[in-house]
Order: C-alpha cells, then structure tokens, then sequence
C-alpha cells in the first residue's frame, strides 16, 4: 500500500512526538531558529531562516536547545527506549524539513553552522539525520503498512564567505558530496523545493 503524499503527510503529522517540531507550515512556509554565540558576544544571539514550502510541510528541530535552557525540561532521547549516552543514535542534525512537492514526500536534513566548516563533524550529524528519518519511516511501515518512498537530501547552511577550499564546482562537500552547502544568506526567504542538491537518497 502507498498513500498520496498529502495523506502521508498528514499520517506523518498525527504519529510523531510534537514536542520537536519547531514550526508546523503554516503560512506556507518553515522557520528555523536557532540559538548561537560568537566569541564577542556576552549573550546569545538568535538566527531565524524562513524557508518557502511547495505544499503541506513541517520543520523538527532535534537538536533542540529549548530543552537546554529550560529548568523544566531535559532534551529527551530521540528514541525514548534507548541509551542515548555516547551511542550512534544520539548523534543529530539540527532540523529536518518534511514536505510534498506535487506528487512526492520529502526530507530535508539541514545543519546550522555558525563557525568553520568542520566536515566530519557535519557528516556524522547529517547522516544521523537520514537515519532518524529512515526509523521514523520503518516505524510508520510497520504498523500501517505504508511503503510510500522518501526523497532525502542533506545540506549544511553556514557563515563562510569563501567555502570554495571545502567545496566541489556544484558547491558540494569534497568530504562528502552528498551534502551541499549553502550561505545563510542565500536560502533566507528561497523555497526548499527550489534548493539544489545533486545528491538525493531515495528512502
């Protein structure tokens, strides 16, 4: 059994735990918020990238510094059953986007990087993003049956002006082409559908 994308969408949206989902598409788009501190600075700053959906859509932010900074709350395990502690799966991307586009469901995995562009540290978080996804899918497989495909991509949005050292001629990572890179400044307002990436995992 394959569901539309839209009713997909919509399964995906009533199983998974709302306490990570940062923003939940309306006004047809996702904002992304994170939380950083340069050198100079004595209290932290806030970066907010608006991104433009094709169609229904939502942004997880998983490594979630609102759990941090709470007295109430701990940042809880991505899989509550399991030890998070120095394990695989306690690795994260910072947000991951998922939408329709016509006819298809995707996945956006995306890490915020406000310094250098350390590539085996922005790896590890990213493919960790894919495999969260991966679970997330098998999960909803299992107990509904659905075998509907999804497209991922990874991306890493960043603050350096001059990434050409790290990057091929399409702006993917040399140490690892499945990921693109992108200046802030360049996705602030873009749609997601729109970015490119000439790696896309079909999941």
């Amino acid at each position: 059994m394959t569901l539309a994308a839209r009713t997909y969408f919509q399964h995906l949206k009533a199983y998974v735990n709302g306490d990570y989902i940062t923003h939940d598409g309306s006004g047809g788009k996702v904002v992304l918020t994170e939380t950083y501190f340069r050198p100079e600075d004595v209290k932290p700053q806030v970066r907010k990238i608006e991104l433009l959906l094709p169609g229904n859509g939502l942004a997880f932010k998983l490594d979630h510094d609102d759990f941090e900074i709470s007295k109430k709350k701990s940042k809880p395990a991505l899989f509550h059953f399991l030890d998070d502690n120095g394990k695989p799966w306690s690795k994260r991307c910072d947000f991951v986007i998922f939408y329709v586009n016509g006819r298809s469901f995707h996945a956006d995995c995306i890490e915020f990087k406000s310094k250098g562009i350390n590539a085996e540290t922005i790896k590890s978080q990213l493919n960790a993003g894919v495999c969260w996804v991966k679970s997330v899918k098998k999960t909803i497989e299992h107990y509904t049956s659905d075998t509907r495909k999804i497209r991922a991509r990874k991306f890493v949005f960043g603050t350096n002006e001059n990434p050409d050292p790290f990057v091929d001629a399409n702006r993917q990572l040399n140490a690892d082409p499945s990921i693109r890179y992108y200046h802030f400044n360049e996705v602030n307002g873009a749609s997601v559908a729109a970015l490119h990436n000439t790696s896309v995992q079909e999941i």
